[in-house]
C-alpha cells in the first residue's frame, strides 16, 4: 500500500470516528444529536441568535435549523424570545439544561484541541505548513460540494 493510500485510509478513519464523538459518553449528552450539540454551542456563543444566523454559522439551510431548533425547544434545552422593538423575529437562548450541555461541549472541544496540539507539536514548522495546506485544500473541496448542494 502506497503513502497516498495510507493517507486516504487514515482520513477515512478520522471521518468515521468524528461521527461518534468521545464527549457523547457524558450523560449530559444523552438523547442529543451531534447537530443539536453544535446548535447549542452556537446559541451559547453568539448574541441575538435566530434561525437565519444559525443557518449561516452552521452552513445549513434555514429549514434544517428550524427542525433542530424545534427539537431543542421540545427537549427544554433552548428557549425563545422576541425583542420588544421587533416582535416578528424569534431569537434563541439556552435554558439551564442547555447551558450545562453548552459548557460540557466547550470542555470536550478544549480537551480535544489540547490532544491534537500535543500531536501537532511533534512536527516542525515546515511539516505543519504542509499539513495546514492539505487540510485547507480538503476543506475547500467540502465547501465547494456544499455550495452545489444548497
Amino acid at each position: 500500500m502506497g503513502e497516498k493510500d495510507k493517507i486516504l485510509r487514515e482520513l477515512t478513519r478520522i471521518q468515521e470516528r468524528t461521527d461518534v464523538l468521545e464527549h457523547h459518553k457524558e450523560s449530559v449528552f444523552e438523547g442529543i444529536t451531534l447537530a443539536e450539540a453544535h446548535c447549542i454551542d452556537k446559541i451559547g456563543s453568539l448574541d441575538c441568535v435566530n434561525v437565519t444566523k444559525l443557518a449561516a454559522e452552521m452552513g445549513m439551510t434555514k429549514g434544517a435549523i428550524s427542525k433542530i431548533s424545534k427539537k431543542l425547544l421540545s427537549k427544554n434545552l433552548v428557549g425563545n424570545y422576541q425583542k420588544p422593538e421587533n416582535n416578528k423575529e424569534v431569537y434563541f437562548c439556552l435554558t439551564e439544561q442547555g447551558e450545562e450541555v453548552y459548557q460540557e461541549h466547550k470542555k470536550c472541544h478544549h480537551k480535544a484541541a489540547q490532544t491534537k496540539l500535543a500531536v501537532l507539536a511533534r512536527y516542525n514548522e515546515t511539516e505543519q505548513a504542509a499539513i495546514l495546506r492539505f487540510l485547507e485544500d480538503i476543506n475547500a473541496l467540502y465547501n465547494e460540494k456544499l455550495k452545489h448542494e444548497q
